[in-house]
């Protein structure tokens, strides 16, 4: 048997591969924003109820030896979390201020909640930054280059904190999966360009485009801190990426990917526009070849316009000499990739798909200002996404053949259904699916993929249980289901009658039998 497939056998074999679940701090663990709690970037937007307050949210934080057993009794065998860099390096104000020395006890308590997750038979998957910030760096934090230091001192007392203990204390090894920044190409757009999450005022193309360059150099950073931290403890080889929204614009998404293999290229400066326009172009062409059969929906011929649109903007915006601090750390690290797997959140990546009117029918924020005017209907469309299994075939398979065998990590896979915050007027989903069915329909399509051979890595659905999703409580993505009104109880049957957390066991169970 070839190296490579030696290779692939073992991310395909079934002890390796990562069934899993996924959480985010601030949206699951609660004790956030409130009086005497830490304050991160959305601290103001809910005091002013332009968003919902978070409250409890699902109360990981206290309950999270509870989900573990949940997990471990369904057969899963991951579980992604994140931990709040808000928790860790704490303040309880909204003013800007110098950074706050770090919190022993926030970190101590993270160490114990992952060797929880480790004893419960659950490979964590680490992120180290889901969206939120601490309130002490501002609201535009990421337009300042000083934010990527903070970062980065942030993440080497943390890993080398948190790891000390799980090897020290608890006999346990070290963190093995992580995922530095979560989705830069959903975090950048909707703090400058729709203004859905909460920024200082900043807005438009170009603080677009600066804020991603700081998001990419810190990444990049946080790959090197992290390796070079292992290297110097003589740990196991980390596996480090940065996750996207998977999406079939290649400005909004694949182009992050591209950029961070460039240094596997021999391209010159003044050759990438022209490199990166045939990158986009081959995106393109793929997509023609799959046809994919909802490509031929009469709803997704007309959104081709809108994807050409978008295409051609992206494609004039993208402003090479912003991301000249990206080109000169890429040089300055002596490390010749920058990604040790491809991690991708697929939801509906299609624009043609997603670019339709929003619904403003129930408005569920306490402030009527046009921002959360548009963020109560953007949310409350998430339940109209399309089921699009055959879509996540295609990107996972073309992914690996465009980045050379690269593994492939689902990092989120998901389905909205709608509840009201007390729990009331349950709308159907249009197309009247049911979480078991959305399961089943793309946990066939990752078997089909590791049956091909390509090296899939893992598959984590979004999420355990639902959650506080961009200050609200009406899109519900959990396996397990919670009434609000009445706490954060776990509860296996949802409001259709469904227990998806029982389908997902039996399609764990069903793949590993496969494999055999």
């Amino acid at each position: 048997m070839s190296i490579q497939k030696e290779k692939k056998a073992l991310l395909n074999s079934s002890e390796s591969f990562l069934w899993g679940v996924a959480s985010s701090g601030y949206q699951s663990e609660g004790g956030y924003n409130g009086i005497g709690q830490p304050q991160n970037n959305w601290s103001e937007s809910e005091r002013h109820g332009k968003v919902m307050s978070t409250g409890k949210a699902a109360d990981l934080w206290t309950h999270y030896e509870e989900d573990f057993q949940i997990c471990q009794n369904l057969g899963i065998n991951s579980f992604r979390l994140s931990l709040e860099w808000s928790r860790i390096q704490p303040c309880t104000t909204l003013e800007p201020i110098a950074p706050p020395p770090f919190d022993k006890n926030a970190l101590d308590a993270y160490a114990r909640l992952i060797a929880s997750c480790r004893r419960h038979g659950l490979e964590p998957v680490v992120t180290l930054s889901h969206f939120t910030h601490p309130a002490w760096l501002g609201l535009d934090a990421w337009l300042e280059p000083k934010t990527i230091d903070y970062f980065i001192e942030y993440v080497r007392m943390t890993v080398t904190h948190i790891n000390r203990c799980l090897i020290h204390e608890y006999q346990l090894p070290p963190i093995r999966w992580y995922i530095t920044i979560n989705e830069p190409n959903i975090l950048i757009p909707n703090t400058y360009l729709s203004t859905m999450f909460p920024s200082g005022g900043a807005w438009g193309t170009q603080a677009a485009l600066k804020a991603y360059n700081n998001l990419m150099v810190a990444h990049v950073r946080c790959y090197d801190c992290i390796h070079s931290i292992y290297e110097s403890n003589n740990w196991i080889t980390p596996q480090v990426s940065i996750n996207t929204y998977c999406s079939d614009l290649y400005w909004s998404e694949k182009v992050i990917w591209d950029l961070l293999s460039l240094k596997q290229t021999s391209i010159q400066r003044d050759q990438l526009p022209n490199y990166f326009k045939a990158r986009s172009q081959e995106l393109e062409n793929a997509l023609i070849i799959a046809d994919l059969p909802f490509s031929r929906d009469l709803p997704y011929k007309v959104g081709m316009i809108a994807r050409k649109i978008a295409r051609w903007f992206g494609r004039r915006s993208f402003n090479f000499k912003v991301f000249e601090p990206f080109f000169q750390t890429l040089e300055s690290i002596p490390r010749s990739k920058f990604f040790d797997y491809i991690a991708i959140d697929y939801y509906d990546p299609f624009f043609a798909h997603t670019f339709r009117l929003p619904s403003f029918s129930d408005f569920e924020f306490e402030a009527k200002d046009f921002r959360a005017w548009v963020m109560s209907g953007i949310t409350s469309k998430w339940w109209d996404w399309r089921s699009l299994p055959e879509g996540l075939h295609f990107f996972c398979k073309y992914y690996s053949q465009i980045y050379d065998n690269c593994p492939i990590l689902v990092a989120e896979n998901g389905m909205a259904l709608r509840r009201k915050p007390d729990n009331s007027i349950a709308a159907p989903r249009p197309d009247e699916l049911r979480r078991s069915e959305f399961l089943e329909a793309h946990v066939q399509q990752i078997n089909r993929l590791r049956d091909e051979g390509v090296p899939m890595v893992g598959y984590i659905y979004w999420s355990l249980t639902d959650n506080y999703e961009w200050g609200s409580y009406t899109p519900r993505f959990g396996l397990l289901t919670i009434d609000y009104a009445h706490g954060t109880q776990r509860l296996v049957e949802d409001h259709l009658g469904d227990r998806p957390s029982e389908t997902y066991a039996k399609l764990i169970q069903e793949s590993a039998k496969k494999l055999l």
